[in-house]
Protein backbone atom coordinates (compact mmCIF):
# COMPACT_ATOMS: atom_id res chain seq x y z
CA UNK A 1 0.00 0.00 0.00
CA UNK A 2 2.97 2.36 -0.07
CA UNK A 3 3.33 4.81 -2.99
CA UNK A 4 6.52 4.58 -5.05
CA UNK A 5 7.46 7.47 -7.31
CA UNK A 6 9.84 7.12 -10.27
CA UNK A 7 11.09 10.36 -11.76
CA UNK A 8 13.86 12.63 -12.98
CA UNK A 9 15.93 15.28 -11.20
CA UNK A 10 18.85 17.34 -12.48
CA UNK A 11 22.40 17.41 -11.14
CA UNK A 12 25.18 19.50 -12.67
CA UNK A 13 22.90 20.16 -15.64
CA UNK A 14 22.38 16.45 -16.37
CA UNK A 15 19.16 14.45 -15.83
CA UNK A 16 19.26 11.65 -13.25
CA UNK A 17 16.66 9.02 -12.30
CA UNK A 18 15.35 8.39 -8.80
CA UNK A 19 12.90 6.34 -6.76
CA UNK A 20 11.05 7.85 -3.81
CA UNK A 21 9.21 5.62 -1.32
CA UNK A 22 6.51 7.04 0.96
CA UNK A 23 4.34 5.54 3.67
CA UNK A 24 0.54 5.47 3.39
CA UNK A 25 0.26 8.96 4.91
CA UNK A 26 2.65 10.39 2.31
CA UNK A 27 5.69 10.79 4.56
CA UNK A 28 9.05 10.17 2.89
CA UNK A 29 10.61 6.81 3.78
CA UNK A 30 13.58 6.64 1.41
CA UNK A 31 15.05 8.34 -1.66
CA UNK A 32 17.25 6.24 -3.98
CA UNK A 33 19.29 7.21 -7.05
CA UNK A 34 18.70 4.88 -10.01
CA UNK A 35 21.64 4.10 -12.31
CA UNK A 36 24.01 6.71 -10.87
CA UNK A 37 25.92 8.55 -12.23
CA UNK A 38 24.56 7.88 -15.74
CA UNK A 39 22.56 10.41 -17.72
CA UNK A 40 19.05 9.10 -17.16
CA UNK A 41 15.53 10.36 -17.84
CA UNK A 42 12.61 8.42 -16.35
CA UNK A 43 9.87 7.37 -18.80
CA UNK A 44 7.74 4.66 -17.19
CA UNK A 45 7.69 2.20 -14.30
CA UNK A 46 5.68 -0.83 -13.13
CA UNK A 47 5.50 -2.87 -9.92
CA UNK A 48 4.17 -6.44 -9.71
CA UNK A 49 1.88 -6.21 -6.65
CA UNK A 50 2.29 -9.93 -5.88
CA UNK A 51 6.07 -10.32 -6.19
CA UNK A 52 7.38 -6.76 -5.78
CA UNK A 53 9.37 -7.03 -9.03
CA UNK A 54 9.93 -3.59 -10.55
CA UNK A 55 10.49 -2.73 -14.22
CA UNK A 56 12.00 0.55 -15.38
CA UNK A 57 11.96 2.34 -18.72
CA UNK A 58 14.42 5.22 -19.11
CA UNK A 59 16.24 7.24 -21.74
CA UNK A 60 20.04 6.96 -21.67
CA UNK A 61 22.95 8.11 -23.80
CA UNK A 62 24.62 5.67 -26.17
CA UNK A 63 27.52 6.97 -28.23
CA UNK A 64 26.35 10.19 -29.87
CA UNK A 65 22.64 9.46 -29.46
CA UNK A 66 19.88 8.66 -26.99
CA UNK A 67 18.29 5.23 -26.60
CA UNK A 68 15.63 3.64 -24.42
CA UNK A 69 16.83 1.25 -21.73
CA UNK A 70 14.71 -1.26 -19.81
CA UNK A 71 15.69 -2.67 -16.42
CA UNK A 72 14.35 -5.11 -13.85
CA UNK A 73 14.78 -5.21 -10.08
CA UNK A 74 13.50 -7.99 -7.78
CA UNK A 75 12.51 -5.49 -5.10
CA UNK A 76 13.11 -2.22 -3.30
CA UNK A 77 16.73 -1.20 -2.89
CA UNK A 78 18.16 -3.61 -5.49
CA UNK A 79 19.83 -1.96 -8.48
CA UNK A 80 18.06 -2.79 -11.76
CA UNK A 81 19.73 -5.06 -14.30
CA UNK A 82 19.43 -4.42 -18.02
CA UNK A 83 16.83 -6.51 -19.88
CA UNK A 84 16.64 -4.52 -23.13
CA UNK A 85 18.05 -1.55 -24.98
CA UNK A 86 16.74 0.34 -28.00
CA UNK A 87 18.19 1.88 -31.13
CA UNK A 88 19.12 5.50 -31.71
CA UNK A 89 16.12 7.17 -33.34
CA UNK A 90 13.48 4.91 -31.78
CA UNK A 91 11.12 6.51 -29.25
CA UNK A 92 9.87 4.64 -26.17
CA UNK A 93 6.88 6.18 -24.40
CA UNK A 94 5.45 3.40 -22.23
CA UNK A 95 6.18 0.11 -20.52
CA UNK A 96 3.77 -2.71 -19.68
CA UNK A 97 4.65 -5.87 -17.79
CA UNK A 98 3.24 -9.20 -16.69
CA UNK A 99 5.08 -12.26 -15.34
CA UNK A 100 7.61 -13.38 -17.94
CA UNK A 101 6.91 -10.63 -20.46
CA UNK A 102 7.72 -6.91 -20.72
CA UNK A 103 6.45 -4.66 -23.52
CA UNK A 104 8.06 -1.40 -24.68
CA UNK A 105 5.72 0.82 -26.72
CA UNK A 106 6.39 3.92 -28.79
CA UNK A 107 7.37 4.76 -32.37
CA UNK A 108 10.22 4.26 -34.83
CA UNK A 109 11.34 6.07 -38.00
CA UNK A 110 10.81 4.18 -41.28
CA UNK A 111 11.90 4.78 -44.86
CA UNK A 112 8.36 4.61 -46.30
CA UNK A 113 6.36 7.79 -47.12
CA UNK A 114 4.61 7.81 -43.73
CA UNK A 115 8.06 8.17 -42.02
CA UNK A 116 6.89 6.65 -38.69
CA UNK A 117 5.33 3.41 -37.42
CA UNK A 118 4.06 2.54 -33.98
CA UNK A 119 6.61 0.31 -32.24
CA UNK A 120 6.32 -2.63 -29.88
CA UNK A 121 9.32 -4.49 -28.44
CA UNK A 122 8.62 -7.67 -26.45
CA UNK A 123 11.21 -8.73 -23.86
CA UNK A 124 11.20 -12.29 -22.50
CA UNK A 125 13.72 -13.84 -20.08
CA UNK A 126 16.74 -15.38 -21.83
CA UNK A 127 15.38 -14.62 -25.31
CA UNK A 128 16.22 -12.11 -28.01
CA UNK A 129 14.08 -8.98 -28.04
CA UNK A 130 11.18 -9.22 -30.51
CA UNK A 131 10.50 -5.99 -32.42
CA UNK A 132 7.03 -5.53 -33.88
CA UNK A 133 6.09 -2.40 -35.89
CA UNK A 134 2.46 -1.44 -36.57
CA UNK A 135 1.38 0.35 -39.76
CA UNK A 136 -2.20 1.49 -40.39
CA UNK A 137 -3.71 1.89 -43.85
CA UNK A 138 -7.22 2.58 -45.12
CA UNK A 139 -6.41 1.16 -48.55
CA UNK A 140 -3.44 0.65 -50.85
CA UNK A 141 -3.64 4.17 -52.30
CA UNK A 142 -3.65 5.97 -48.97
CA UNK A 143 -1.40 3.81 -46.80
CA UNK A 144 0.56 6.82 -45.59
CA UNK A 145 -0.14 7.16 -41.88
CA UNK A 146 2.36 8.00 -39.16
CA UNK A 147 1.46 6.08 -35.99
CA UNK A 148 2.57 6.60 -32.39
CA UNK A 149 1.78 4.31 -29.44
CA UNK A 150 1.69 6.56 -26.36
CA UNK A 151 0.69 3.93 -23.78
CA UNK A 152 0.06 0.20 -23.52
CA UNK A 153 -1.38 -2.29 -21.05
CA UNK A 154 -1.84 -6.06 -20.88
CA UNK A 155 -5.33 -7.59 -20.84
CA UNK A 156 -4.49 -11.30 -20.50
CA UNK A 157 -2.85 -12.30 -23.82
CA UNK A 158 -3.88 -9.03 -25.49
CA UNK A 159 -1.58 -6.03 -25.37
CA UNK A 160 -3.64 -2.87 -25.81
CA UNK A 161 -1.71 -0.02 -27.44
CA UNK A 162 -3.21 3.48 -27.68
CA UNK A 163 -2.14 6.70 -29.34
CA UNK A 164 -2.85 8.29 -32.71
CA UNK A 165 -2.50 7.76 -36.45
CA UNK A 166 -1.59 10.91 -38.40
CA UNK A 167 -2.49 11.24 -42.06
CA UNK A 168 -5.25 11.68 -44.64
CA UNK A 169 -8.15 9.89 -42.95
CA UNK A 170 -10.70 10.94 -45.58
CA UNK A 171 -9.10 8.83 -48.33
CA UNK A 172 -8.31 11.79 -50.56
CA UNK A 173 -11.80 13.32 -50.36
CA UNK A 174 -10.46 16.18 -48.23
CA UNK A 175 -6.68 15.81 -48.42
CA UNK A 176 -5.90 17.16 -44.96
CA UNK A 177 -3.54 15.32 -42.62
CA UNK A 178 -4.82 15.02 -39.05
CA UNK A 179 -4.37 13.03 -35.85
CA UNK A 180 -7.05 10.45 -35.07
CA UNK A 181 -7.25 8.37 -31.88
CA UNK A 182 -6.03 4.80 -32.21
CA UNK A 183 -6.49 1.55 -30.28
CA UNK A 184 -4.52 -1.55 -31.31
CA UNK A 185 -5.38 -4.92 -29.75
CA UNK A 186 -2.39 -7.20 -30.29
CA UNK A 187 -2.59 -10.88 -29.34
CA UNK A 188 0.95 -11.70 -28.20
CA UNK A 189 0.34 -15.44 -28.57
CA UNK A 190 -1.38 -15.53 -31.97
CA UNK A 191 0.50 -12.51 -33.45
CA UNK A 192 -2.75 -10.92 -34.65
CA UNK A 193 -3.92 -7.33 -34.42
CA UNK A 194 -7.24 -5.46 -34.39
CA UNK A 195 -7.30 -1.72 -35.12
CA UNK A 196 -9.84 0.85 -33.97
CA UNK A 197 -9.17 4.31 -35.43
CA UNK A 198 -11.61 7.11 -34.63
CA UNK A 199 -13.43 9.32 -37.08
CA UNK A 200 -14.34 12.96 -36.66
CA UNK A 201 -16.55 14.13 -33.80
CA UNK A 202 -16.25 15.84 -31.52
CA UNK A 203 -13.71 17.93 -33.40
CA UNK A 204 -11.69 16.74 -36.37
CA UNK A 205 -8.53 15.64 -34.50
CA UNK A 206 -8.01 13.36 -31.51
CA UNK A 207 -5.41 11.45 -29.53
CA UNK A 208 -5.45 8.83 -26.80
CA UNK A 209 -2.68 9.43 -24.26
CA UNK A 210 -3.15 6.68 -21.66
CA UNK A 211 -5.02 3.43 -20.99
CA UNK A 212 -5.90 1.12 -18.11
CA UNK A 213 -7.82 -2.18 -18.08
CA UNK A 214 -10.61 -3.01 -15.62
CA UNK A 215 -11.63 -6.38 -14.15
CA UNK A 216 -14.03 -6.99 -17.04
CA UNK A 217 -11.28 -6.49 -19.62
CA UNK A 218 -12.55 -3.11 -20.81
CA UNK A 219 -10.13 -0.39 -21.88
CA UNK A 220 -10.40 2.90 -20.00
CA UNK A 221 -8.69 5.55 -22.13
CA UNK A 222 -8.05 9.25 -21.68
CA UNK A 223 -7.05 11.77 -24.31
CA UNK A 224 -8.34 14.82 -26.13
CA UNK A 225 -10.12 16.09 -29.22
CA UNK A 226 -9.72 19.40 -31.05
CA UNK A 227 -10.19 21.27 -34.33
CA UNK A 228 -7.44 21.83 -36.91
CA UNK A 229 -6.24 24.71 -34.73
CA UNK A 230 -5.86 22.46 -31.72
CA UNK A 231 -7.35 23.77 -28.48
CA UNK A 232 -7.65 20.40 -26.75
CA UNK A 233 -10.71 19.23 -24.85
CA UNK A 234 -10.17 16.22 -22.61
CA UNK A 235 -12.28 13.09 -22.68
CA UNK A 236 -12.47 9.62 -21.15
CA UNK A 237 -13.61 6.79 -23.42
CA UNK A 238 -14.26 3.19 -22.40
CA UNK A 239 -13.94 0.48 -25.07
CA UNK A 240 -15.06 -3.14 -24.92
CA UNK A 241 -12.68 -5.79 -26.28
CA UNK A 242 -12.98 -5.62 -30.05
CA UNK A 243 -13.14 -1.83 -30.09
CA UNK A 244 -16.83 -1.05 -29.45
CA UNK A 245 -17.24 2.26 -27.60
CA UNK A 246 -19.17 1.78 -24.34
CA UNK A 247 -19.04 5.24 -22.79
CA UNK A 248 -17.63 8.71 -23.36
CA UNK A 249 -17.23 11.54 -20.85
CA UNK A 250 -16.01 15.04 -21.70
CA UNK A 251 -13.53 16.76 -19.36
CA UNK A 252 -13.87 20.16 -21.01
CA UNK A 253 -11.12 22.50 -22.24
CA UNK A 254 -7.62 21.60 -21.03
CA UNK A 255 -5.92 24.92 -21.76
CA UNK A 256 -2.86 23.32 -23.35
CA UNK A 257 -1.79 19.95 -24.75
CA UNK A 258 1.22 20.17 -22.41
CA UNK A 259 -1.16 19.72 -19.45
CA UNK A 260 -2.05 16.18 -20.46
CA UNK A 261 -4.06 14.17 -19.54
CA UNK A 262 -0.96 12.21 -18.60
CA UNK A 263 -2.35 8.98 -17.12
CA UNK A 264 -5.46 7.08 -16.09
CA UNK A 265 -5.96 4.40 -13.43
CA UNK A 266 -9.05 2.27 -12.92
CA UNK A 267 -10.11 1.43 -9.36
CA UNK A 268 -12.03 -1.69 -8.27
CA UNK A 269 -14.17 0.74 -6.24
CA UNK A 270 -15.83 1.70 -9.51
CA UNK A 271 -14.14 4.90 -10.64
CA UNK A 272 -11.09 6.07 -12.56
CA UNK A 273 -8.41 8.57 -11.58
CA UNK A 274 -7.00 10.90 -14.25
CA UNK A 275 -3.72 12.80 -13.80
CA UNK A 276 -3.34 16.12 -15.57
CA UNK A 277 -2.19 19.70 -14.99
CA UNK A 278 -3.90 23.06 -14.95
CA UNK A 279 -2.91 26.71 -14.97
CA UNK A 280 -2.75 28.70 -11.74
CA UNK A 281 -1.73 32.25 -12.56
CA UNK A 282 1.60 31.92 -14.37
CA UNK A 283 2.36 28.47 -12.91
Amino acid sequence: GRPVEFGTFHEMGEPRCYLRLRDKSGELVEFVDVLPPARCRAIDFTIDRDTGVMHFLVERKSGDGLVWWAGESPGWGVAPKNIGIGKVGDTALALASRPGLVAICGAKPVASPDKRDALLVLLRPNQQAEERPFDYGVNADFDKFAETARDCMFADDTLVLVGEAYGDHEGGKWPVERDRRMVIEYDVTADTEVWTVGGSGPGVQSRILAVDVDDQGRYHTVGYTCLDVCEPEGEVRVYAPGGNLESQVSMGPLGSAWFGPHDIAWSPAGYTVVALAEQQGQS
